[in-house]
């Protein structure tokens, strides 16, 4: 509602250090200009107290000025001198000219709130302490006297009330949007330090940590679970003879297509260079072979940034008793093996470490259910 008060500065954006004192500063002029409005026409017309007046309408031409040269200049540290100084000086010299009397004396409670967030904390202080010392002063002053309470020490305490409100709502409000910021930027540092800046998918560190939770959860529930590591066959020709660009591009589509045909609870990372993991959760060492020897074979015959690309993978079952570098020397040398036997090949690290191809091991599989 009030919008067209708080102008908005390119230069101090909403990540920025003095964003929050840009606010502040509109805050505090548009809480000034008003209150000294009223308290000018009150005391002016209502209570007919011309000097009071006259510090009021002070009060309201300096707010004016300041909030006008402060939207022409956005020098924020300035604006916020002024302001500080402007509220410190005209609250004490209200509280002074009034002797203290008819609950002034509650107007320097709002010296804190204003020149700590303002002027920091040292020259906060300072100005606290001196409006408190000069606060003392006059209530001493005021020792054995007789005290009347009158509708001006009722207007003051409403007016202070209210000032109090609008100052702790707008600090409050500073407060949660700092914390929602930093949660933000929490969620995307974290999904960075995560994340392969290139394909989108997990990176090696993050690969590391959830499998061995998925290692530690495994020794209690005993759940079947595989590991697959994908390699691009001779991926290096295709730097050389396409350039590193399109080597990125191929990356990425690869990284689509293990998204696109892999369960979706699997997790999926770039394990570096060519090379991808894929974490299968619940799934037998019959059923990921099945689905390896599917990813291999639709890779094979669909072109990718229309390049005719072969995969090589090596899977190895996740035992109670593995480790995270355990598990990944097995699925590495089963990768190995399809290597170094022509590639365009998925093999399987059995549990005593036995090297087996896709076909055989389907052959070997069908030969027990025979042999039962």
């Amino acid at each position: 509602m009030l919008g067209f008060w708080y102008k908005e500065f390119p230069q101090y954006p909403k990540d920025h250090k003095d964003f929050w004192r840009t606010r502040l500063i509109a805050h505090s002029l548009l809480i000034t200009t008003s209150y000294f409005l009223v308290l000018t026409l009150l005391n002016l017309f209502y209570f007919e107290s011309y000097d009071i007046a006259l510090i009021d309408a002070l009060g309201l031409a300096i707010s004016l000025g300041i909030y006008t040269w402060f939207n022409k200049t956005a020098n924020v540290n300035a604006a916020a001198w002024a302001v500080a100084l402007m509220v410190v000086s005209l609250i004490m010299m209200f509280v002074i000219s009034v002797g203290g009397h008819a609950h002034s004396l509650f107007w320097a409670t709002l010296i804190p709130p204003f020149s700590f967030f303002l002027v920091g904390r040292n020259w906060g202080s300072l100005f606290s302490t001196v409006a408190f010392a000069i606060c003392a002063y006059l209530v001493y002053l005021q020792q054995q006297q007789t005290v009347t309470i009158g509708l001006g020490s009722l207007f003051n305490l409403i007016e202070v009330s209210l000032a109090h409100i609008l100052i702790f709502r707008f600090y409050e409000k500073t407060r949660f949007s700092a914390y929602q910021h930093l949660a933000t930027r929490n969620i995307e540092i974290q999904h960075l330090a995560e994340t392969d800046k290139l394909t989108g998918l997990y990176n090696r560190q993050k690969f590391d940590s959830e499998l061995s939770q998925l290692i530690a959860k495994n020794e209690v529930s005993k759940t079947s679970n595989c590991l697959l590591i994908c390699d691009i066959d001779y991926f290096k020709n295709i730097n050389d003879t396409y350039g590193h660009l399109v080597g990125d591009s191929v990356l990425s589509e690869f990284a689509n297509i293990l998204k696109n045909k892999m369960p979706k609870s699997s997790l999926i990372a770039r394990w570096g260079g060519e090379e991808f993991t894929v974490i299968l959760s619940g799934t037998s060492i019959t059923d990921a072979m099945a689905q390896a020897n599917e990813l291999k074979e639709y890779v094979g015959t669909h072109p990718i940034v229309n390049i005719s690309l072969t995969i090589s993978i090596g899977l190895a079952p996740i035992q109670t008793d593995d480790t995270v570098l355990k598990i990944l020397e097995r699925a590495d040398k089963a990768l190995y093996e399809a290597k170094n036997n022509g590639r365009n090949l998925v093999c399987c690290s059995d549990n005593n470490l036995t090297i087996t191809a896709y076909p055989d091991y389907i052959k070997q599989l069908n030969l027990n259910k025979v042999n039962a």
